[in-house]
C-alpha cells in the first residue's frame, strides 16, 4: 500500500508539470512584430559644435505589432542589440555612443502609463539591453494592432571625429514573453550622417631649428641652459579641417658629436609662443611647462581646443638640463627630433624631423685628464676578517694624469649622495669614503693636493698654478679609504656603488 501510494503521487506531480510547460510556451503566440527606421538626416553633424553636442533623431524608429486573435501576452519585454559597430565602410563608431529612447505609443494599447515605460536613454550594446518591460498585456480584443515610436540619440564627442560619411548598423529587436522566450524578432537597418570631417587628411607639418646654445665653461655645464625659440614648427592644413589635434615629439637616438653622446632624457622642449597664424596659445590649451624628451613619443600639445590655419607657426625652446652628462668633449651635439601630428581620433597624419643642436666649447676641455692604471674601477672589499674594524683602503699609483698649460684646479664629486645596491634598500653615504690625492711626478713647488671625504657637491682636490714647466704634465696617486670601525658599513650586505667624477677646470 505504501509503495502504490507513492507511485500515484509521483504520477500526478509529473502531469501538473507538463501542463504548466505547455501553458508557458503558448504565451504571446500570434504576435508579429515589424518595424522600420527613418533615413539618415542629410545635414546631421555638419559642424564641430554639432559633433561635440550630439544630436537626437526624434521618432526615428517605429515598431509595429500585429495581433492575431486570440492573444493574451502579459509582462512582455522588448530588447535590442546592435549586430556590430556603426560603420561608413572605413571607420567605425562604437554602438555604446548611440542610445534608443521610447517616445510614445502611436497606435493601439496598452498606453505608456499602463506599460510603465519611461523616456530614459538606453545605450546600445552588442549584447541585448531592455527597452520596454511592460506591466500591461497585449490582448485581443480590443487591440489587434499597436505601434511604438522611438528616438535615436547619438552622443557627441571625439568618437564622431573619425571621418565623414553615412554610419550604419543593424539593430535586432526581439519581443519576449514573461518566461523570457523569444516570440518575434525584427532586424532594422539604422543610419546617421556625419557631414563634418575632422580627419586632418592632407595636413603637413614641417620645421627647422633656430638658435643654438653654447656651453663655454664648467659652471654653465652644471647649471644647464635654455635655447629660446630653438625649434620652429609649421602647419599646412591644405584645406583640411583639423580640431582636437595633438602634437607629439621623440628623439631618434641620442644627441651626437661623433662618438660622443648626450642622452635625450636630459633635453626638454617647452612651448614658447604662436609666432604667426591662429589659434592663440590659450585657445589651443597649451602650457609653457617643459616636456622631457626620450626615444618614445611625449605629448607637446594635447587635443587642441581649436584648428590651425595655413599660416600657423609655433616656436619651442630647447631646455638642456645641467649636470655631469654635459662633461663631454667640445663640439656640436645634434639630435633628430621627430614631431608627429595626430587627429582627434589619434590617427597619425604627418611627421617631420627637425635637427636640434647645442654646442659644448668649454674651457674645461682645454685640459686633458685621464684616469689610468685601472683607476677607473675601484673595488673596496670588506669580506676579509677584521676589515670593518681596521678600515679598508685601495691605492692606484699614477692613477691620474693631467696635462694643462694654464692655471687649473681639479674638482671631484660623486654622481649620487649615497652608495646604493640593486639587491638591497640599504644605502651608504658617500662621505663614509675618503679620497686622498698625492703627486707622483716631481714638480716645482706650488701644486696643492687635498684629502677629503667624498661628496655629491663640488670639492677642490688639486690646485695647480702652472707657474713652471714641470707643472704642465703631472701624474697623481689616488687612494680611497674608510675609517676604522665605521658602523655605517656593518648594516651593508651586497655590492654598493656610485660614480666618482674628476673634472679639471681653469682657476
Amino acid at each position: 500500500m505504501k509503495s502504490g501510494y507513492n507511485l500515484c503521487i509521483f504520477f500526478i506531480t509529473m502531469s501538473m508539470m507538463a501542463f504548466s510547460t505547455l501553458k508557458t510556451s503558448g504565451q504571446c503566440t500570434g504576435i508579429d512584430m515589424n518595424g522600420s527606421a527613418s533615413g539618415p538626416i542629410w545635414n546631421s553633424f555638419d559642424s564641430y559644435s554639432d559633433v561635440l553636442a550630439g544630436e537626437t533623431f526624434n521618432e526615428f524608429i517605429t515598431l509595429t505589432y500585429n495581433l492575431a486573435a486570440p492573444v493574451n501576452c502579459p509582462n512582455w519585454k522588448i530588447k535590442v542589440r546592435a549586430l556590430g559597430n556603426f560603420t561608413n565602410g572605413s571607420a567605425n563608431i562604437n554602438p555604446q555612443y548611440i542610445s534608443i529612447r521610447f517616445n510614445r505609443v502611436d497606435a493601439g494599447a496598452p498606453s505608456a502609463g499602463a506599460m510603465g515605460v519611461s523616456n530614459v536613454l538606453v545605450p546600445l550594446n552588442t549584447t541585448e539591453v531592455t527597452l520596454i518591460n511592460s506591466n500591461a498585456a497585449f490582448a485581443t480584443p480590443p487591440t489587434y494592432y499597436a505601434a511604438h515610436k522611438f528616438d535615436m540619440v547619438v552622443a557627441g564627442g571625439s568618437h564622431l571625429l573619425v571621418g565623414s560619411g553615412t554610419y550604419t548598423a543593424i539593430l535586432r529587436f526581439t519581443l519576449y514573453n514573461s518566461s523570457n522566450i523569444a516570440i518575434s524578432t525584427k532586424e532594422i537597418t539604422t543610419s546617421f550622417n556625419v557631414v563634418f570631417s575632422n580627419t586632418c587628411t592632407g595636413t603637413v607639418i614641417s620645421g627647422y631649428s633656430n638658435n643654438q646654445y653654447t656651453f663655454n665653461n664648467y659652471a654653465q655645464q652644471m647649471a644647464g641652459a635654455t635655447a629660446n625659440e630653438a625649434v620652429t614648427l609649421q602647419y599646412a592644413p591644405n584645406g583640411a579641417t583639423c580640431r582636437g589635434w595633438t602634437v607629439k615629439a621623440r628623439v631618434a637616438g641620442n644627441f651626437v658629436n661623433g662618438a660622443n653622446t648626450v642622452a635625450p632624457q636630459n633635453i626638454s622642449l617647452k612651448f614658447n609662443r604662436v609666432s604667426s597664424g591662429s589659434p592663440t596659445a590659450s585657445a589651443i590649451g597649451v602650457t609653457n611647462t617643459p616636456v622631457a624628451l626620450s626615444n618614445s613619443d611625449a605629448v607637446l600639445i594635447n587635443s587642441s581646443g581649436d584648428s590651425f590655419n595655413g599660416g600657423t607657426v609655433h616656436k619651442f625652446d630647447l631646455v638642456i638640463a645641467g649636470g655631469i652628462h654635459l662633461l663631454v668633449p667640445n663640439g656640436s651635439y645634434t639630435g633628430g627630433i621627430v614631431f608627429s601630428l595626430y587627429n582627434a581620433a589619434n590617427q597619425l597624419i604627418s611627421t617631420t624631423t627637425i635637427n636640434a643642436t647645442f654646442q659644448v666649447q668649454s674651457s674645461a676641455n682645454s685640459f686633458s685628464l685621464v684616469l689610468q692604471n685601472t683607476a677607473d674601477l675601484v673595488n673596496m672589499n670588506f669580506s676579509a676578517p677584521g676589515a670593518l674594524a681596521s678600515g679598508v683602503s685601495v691605492s692606484k699609483v699614477r692613477g691620474m694624469k693631467i696635462v694643462g698649460y694654464g692655471s687649473h684646479q681639479v674638482i671631484v664629486k660623486t654622481s649620487t649622495a649615497n652608495l646604493t645596491s640593486t639587491s638591497s634598500s640599504y644605502t651608504i653615504p658617500v662621505s663614509a669614503v675618503s679620497l686622498e690625492l698625492t703627486k707622483y711626478t716631481t714638480t716645482n713647488a706650488g701644486i696643492v693636493v687635498y684629502t677629503r671625504s667624498l661628496s655629491a657637491s663640488d670639492q677642490v682636490f688639486i690646485t695647480n698654478p702652472v707657474s713652471h714647466h714641470t707643472q704642465q704634465e703631472v701624474e697623481y696617486n689616488i687612494r680611497f679609504s674608510t675609517a676604522p670601525g665605521n658602523s655605517v658599513f656593518s648594516g651593508a650586505n651586497g655590492t654598493f656603488s656610485t660614480s666618482v667624477v674628476f673634472i679639471a677646470i681653469p682657476n
